[in-house]
């Protein structure tokens, strides 16, 4: 693969990015050093949609701001995401809480990690949304690479 210095970003490019996430009130969600960047390749469905769609046509070195509404980043509630476990299932030394994270495995042993919301004397609700879901997402965005595939 070549490294290109002036060609935009298209789909099936691999692409080196700076990202960093927050939230409308200014709490920063998640960012990313030069020295570890996303590493992915447009279209593949790695990322965040909205945010390949927007990718298309920078170059390196081009930075954007993009804000995404919950559908678009990480989801609205769905409720069919929340779940009454037993506590005997669950294999665990830790005290259990209201607003503790826990995680889980899969039946197809995916480890899933939940939000602990109500505690019964046999049960735990748990809420296995995104953490960001129903969140407005600003994203900004720096290109440092661009590969032809």
């Amino acid at each position: 693969m070549d490294v290109i210095n002036m060609e935009n970003v298209k789909e099936g490019d691999k692409v080196q990015l700076i990202c960093e996430a927050k939230l409308e009130d200014g709490t920063v969600c998640f960012k990313n050093e030069q020295e570890k960047p996303f590493v992915f390749i447009v279209g593949e469905g790695k990322f965040l949609p909205g945010i390949e769609k927007e990718l298309k046509d920078m170059e390196i070195g081009d930075t954007k701001t993009v804000t995404l509404e919950p559908k678009d980043a990480f989801g609205v509630h769905n409720n069919d995401l929340v779940a009454e476990i037993p506590k005997k299932d669950l294999n665990t030394n830790v005290d259990l809480n209201i607003g503790s994270r826990i995680q889980m495995k899969t039946s197809s042993d995916k480890m899933i990690q939940g939000l602990i919301t109500e505690i019964k004397d046999d049960t735990l609700t748990v809420d296995f949304n995104h953490p960001l879901v129903d969140k407005k997402v600003i994203f900004t965005l720096t290109v440092l690479a661009i590969e032809k595939c």
